[in-house]
């Protein structure tokens, strides 16, 4: 054999050679440190169920569970409020809830049962004498009924402004509030003169106005029934009186059935006596 065929020849094996070995290590290589897609799928893990469902809240709540969850952050919202912490001063804590929701037994809603349980994790710190429970009715939204979300607001107040005003102005509604057994709102210039704005703003926007009227506990639910519309009524013959378009107002009534206010307390029952006003745009 020539000496170019034998050099053709090694050159073949060798070459034969390095495939197959190189193979064998990309191989190897592969095996030990897999796919690099599939070598990040098995090394992630995924975290617990209940921390998924956690959004970043210090403070949330699941559907119809008056339970209060703390995040990460609740030792920083409870410092702040602790911050507000003074003799005289009463910290008014409000569980939210939704129409849909059940009552808990021994509670009167399931905002209570969530103020509650707020409570709860302060009264180490506050004295039970400067905690105020109060509930608060909201509009449902998205993602409520399969997620967690936050239901509880805070308010410190000083104790000689605890009483409930006559008028109160909320994010998303106005509170006009009744003498017990009365349908005749509260005489306060600060009525009067809501009253007279309102109804020269619709008068411009063309809103509707949703008047419902809530009582006490006094009394039967079919009595309570009837005084809660009256008093929607009675603020609406008044929105008329100065030019609202009837058309544009509904009134309801809830009686008793939706309490902002323990109704154990002189100061609770006249919070519970109102109307709530609400604005809706025409669409």
């Amino acid at each position: 054999m020539s000496l170019p065929l034998r050099l053709l020849i090694a050159f073949l094996v060798w070459l034969l050679y390095f495939l197959l070995t190189y193979n064998g290590c990309r191989d190897e290589l592969c095996y030990a440190c897999g796919d690099a897609d599939s070598a990040v799928t098995e090394e992630v893990v995924s975290p617990p169920e209940d921390e998924l469902a956690a959004p970043n809240y210090p403070l949330y709540f699941q559907w119809s569970n008056g339970q209060a969850f703390t995040g990460e952050n609740f030792d920083s919202l409870r410092q702040t409020i602790l911050a507000g912490l003074a003799d005289g001063r009463i910290l008014e804590i409000t569980g939210h809830y939704f129409e849909d929701e059940p009552k808990p037994e021994g509670f009167e809603n399931m905002g209570f049962a969530r103020a509650d349980q707020v409570a709860q994790l302060f009264r180490g710190n506050i004295p039970e004498d400067q905690i105020k429970l109060r509930a608060r009715l909201v509009d449902e939204r998205d993602g409520v009924r399969t997620g967690p979300f936050e239901a509880a607001s805070f308010k410190w107040e000083e104790a000689e402004a605890a009483v409930a005003e006559t008028v109160e102005e909320l994010e998303d509604r106005i509170i006009i509030r009744f003498p017990f057994g009365s349908t005749q709102k509260e005489y306060s210039p600060e009525v009067d003169g809501y009253l007279v704005k309102l109804a020269e703003r619709v008068k411009q926007t063309g809103e509707n106005i949703q008047l419902t009227g809530h009582t006490d506990n006094v009394d039967d639910d079919d009595f309570n029934m009837e005084l809660g519309m009256n008093r929607a009524n009675e603020i609406k013959g008044l929105l008329v009186k100065e030019g609202v378009d009837a058309s544009l107002i509904s009134t309801s009534s809830k009686g008793e059935s939706q309490p902002v206010a323990s109704n154990d307390t002189a100061e609770g029952r006249h919070e519970n006596r109102r109307v709530e006003v609400r604005l809706i745009k025409n669409q």
